[in-house]
């Protein structure tokens, strides 16, 4: 192994609101920090900067004021970060960064929207925030597309750039062929992060593998307590834990994690299960977004009929989930067994 170092993000106040709507409630959000960090989790994703009328319960956050006041006093600032949705929240309302203020923020955003996104995470940049570039659906880029991605990202020199499988469907030689290309094209000081969802079951193993390659490149692998995330989740920090401790001879603490996982995240997952399914597995398959499944699960239809609608989604609406046009879809193969 060569002279870097391995992180674990642990995103479960934000992915994992997917399951909630995000209402861990306050004094739940704050155990949730303040666990992970005593557990060594290197950053504490702790939610979404978003318009919206704050509501403490929710790990949704308004204005920063919002988050830092919920950060437990014990907690390192330089352990916390929040995401931001291009599009979803003016980051005119950033204050200048100072020695209070979180470490940084990750923004999202989806192809047709890099340009801008890109402006505005240089924005923030220059207010001394550490900037995180996270494209989405990742494999919606060709090779030429995702070569004058890094090129681009160069220019800006964020702490990190995250490869982002958003729809699940990574397979080992993808995920090393995105990461090996983008390692030899970053700027060396900029880490490179790995974000995955679990639809094939895939996400743990492609990590795994990320992790042996040989570079010099520092590393963060997301994940979150119990996997919890939107359908099939994420990988599991308490997987990542225990990896890292046996083979990287790291010093994470995974009993903060696992009293969490059992008196909170237990509850959520009690109420509202995720982690693999079929639909899952086939919108993977199928290369569509998870939300499509999630719609045609309540549906209570087989498993062949899940992946026949699957199949008739157009090519140009597979990563962006249409309500209607999933309705649609159903309601003419609805029709059809019916008659």
């Amino acid at each position: 192994m060569e002279n870097r170092s391995v992180k674990i993000l642990d995103c479960t106040l934000r992915d994992g609101g997917y399951v909630n709507e995000w209402m861990f409630g306050y004094d739940n959000i704050k155990k949730i920090i303040s666990g992970l960090s005593s557990s060594g989790v290197d950053f504490i994703e702790c939610g979404f900067m978003q318009d919206t009328n704050y509501c403490r319960d929710k790990s949704l956050f308004e204005f920063l004021e919002n988050l830092t006041e919920i950060i437990p006093p014990d907690v390192p600032r330089e352990k916390i970060v929040a995401m931001i949705d291009y599009g979803e929240f003016d980051c005119e309302k950033l204050p200048q960064k100072t020695e209070n203020s979180i470490f940084g923020f990750r923004i999202i955003f989806k192809k047709n929207n890099l340009t801008e996104a890109l402006l505005t995470a240089k924005k923030i940049q220059e207010k001394g925030y550490n900037i995180f570039i996270n494209p989405t659906f990742i494999n919606q880029y060709t090779k030429d597309e995702f070569t004058g991605v890094l090129a681009r990202v160069n220019e800006i020199n964020p702490y990190a750039f995250s490869i982002v499988d958003s729809m699940g469907v990574m397979r080992c030689e993808d995920a090393l062929g995105l990461f090996k290309l983008a390692d030899g094209i970053l700027n060396k000081n900029i880490t490179l992060c790995f974000h995955s969802h679990n639809n094939l079951q895939l996400s743990f193993a492609n990590a795994v593998e990320l992790i042996k390659l040989k570079t010099g490149r520092n590393i963060i692998i997301d994940s979150s307590i119990l996997g919890m995330g939107r359908g099939a989740g994420n990988i599991k920090t308490e997987f990542l834990i225990n990896y890292l401790n046996e083979n990287l001879k790291s010093r994470y603490k995974i009993l903060p994690v696992l009293s969490l996982l059992h008196n909170i995240i237990n509850g959520f997952f009690e109420k509202k299960s995720w982690g693999y399914s079929v639909p899952y597995y086939l919108a993977a398959q199928n290369f569509c977004h998870p939300n499509y499944a999630s719609f045609l699960i309540e549906k209570n239809i087989s498993f062949d009929t899940i992946d026949k609608i699957l199949k008739e989604i157009p090519e140009e609406n597979k990563t962006c989930f249409d309500k209607n046009l999933i309705e649609n879809l159903y309601n003419k193969t609805s029709g059809v067994l019916t008659c």
